[in-house]
């Protein structure tokens, strides 16, 4: 059975309906927030893979497991899944690239340069009507 997860504002309306006091509501939002900020100041995700075989369905499968968050999937998803994430690494190397060299090369400030950079993203991707010319 998958794992259920509430947010925040869930476990405090479970709080009042217990009638809990005002103050231990408080005080457990106060808890809960600083637990969340010292989890997102995680700078690095663990990321496992691996590969399967399963005896019933007789059939590979391959399992991925970020941080504490595990999914499970067929050969054909894990290769779509490991096109998309070399795509969207290939994406943002370049990106990184783009806005160095507009700002340190063009001397834009990083406003200007994202605002050049989603233009460059729209004419890739052929968003709000920009077209790229094909020879």
């Amino acid at each position: 059975m998958a794992k259920q997860i509430l947010v925040l504002e869930e476990v405090i309306a479970i709080l009042r309906s217990c009638s809990a006091p005002n103050r231990v509501i408080d005080q457990f939002r106060e808890r809960a927030e600083l637990i969340v900020s010292k989890r997102n100041e995680k700078t690095r995700d663990e990321v496992t893979v691996s590969s399967g075989f399963g005896h019933d369905s007789r059939r590979g499968s391959v399992q991925l497991t970020v941080n504490d968050v595990q999914t499970q999937m067929d050969a054909p998803k894990a290769r779509e899944i490991g096109v998309m994430l070399l795509e969207a690494a290939e994406a943002a190397m370049s990106d990184e690239m783009m806005m160095t060299l507009l700002m340190q090369k063009v001397g834009l400030d990083e406003e200007r340069a994202m605002h050049v950079l989603l233009d460059l993203r729209e004419i890739r991707q052929g968003t709000r009507g920009i077209r790229r010319q094909v020879s």
